[in-house]
């Protein structure tokens, strides 16, 4: 948490009245803790990421290219589920992570003409494979500069596959270190918010 302005100021509870307050305290990272020691943090990014895997997350708003360009859409999230599938495979713990969510298009500057017939499609594939190399990316990140389950994985694996969790229950660092993870985001988007083109369909 980081203080921006003056700490006098923001004790005032006329601070609070403003359109525009004179200090604000912002929250800009999460700290990891393994150990009961604080070993790194990651971006509240990162920890949008985090609470997905983790099943924690409902509504947010993705950010995603139209194709090439500089043009970009909006996806509002309005649901989202996850399931983990936790195993072992060949002496590997092996987690499916399978994240399926719903929502609208919000200030779209793509040219597709949204009244024809799958024309969500292309932005749904273009999402998945967004989201897809975002959370892999974290968790990737995590692992090798902490090798903290922040993710809860090994609950997963206790809860599903307790007879081959049991030689980690001790270690679960050595589980989590060679585990293989895979990513699945299924994007379901269900109409069109605005667009500079006003097409929206009802």
């Amino acid at each position: 948490m980081k203080v921006k302005g003056d700490p006098k100021k923001g004790g005032n509870i006329e601070n609070m009245k403003t359109v525009t307050p004179e200090n604000k305290v912002d929250v800009d990272s999460l700290g990891i803790i393994k150990g009961g020691k604080l070993v790194g943090y990651i971006s509240i990014y990162d920890v949008r990421n985090m609470l997905w895997v983790q099943n924690n997350l409902q509504s947010t708003v993705i950010t995603s290219p139209c194709g090439s360009g500089d043009k970009k859409m909006g996806y509002l999230v309005t649901t989202s589920k996850t399931n983990v599938i936790a195993t072992e495979e060949g002496g590997v713990p092996s987690f499916t992570i399978n994240i399926k969510t719903e929502g609208s298009l919000q200030n779209n500057e793509c040219l597709t003409n949204m009244a024809k017939a799958h024309a969500f499609e292309g932005y749904e594939e273009r999402i998945n494979k967004k989201m897809e190399q975002e959370i892999l990316d974290i968790v990737k990140t995590i692992r090798e500069q902490y090798n903290a389950d922040i993710f809860g994985l090994g609950e997963r694996l206790k809860d599903q596959d307790y007879k081959h969790f049991k030689k980690y229950r001790d270690n679960w660092d050595e589980g989590f270190a060679k585990a293989k993870i895979s990513i699945h985001f299924d994007t379901e988007i269900k109409q069109a918010g605005l667009r500079k083109e006003s097409a929206i369909i009802k």
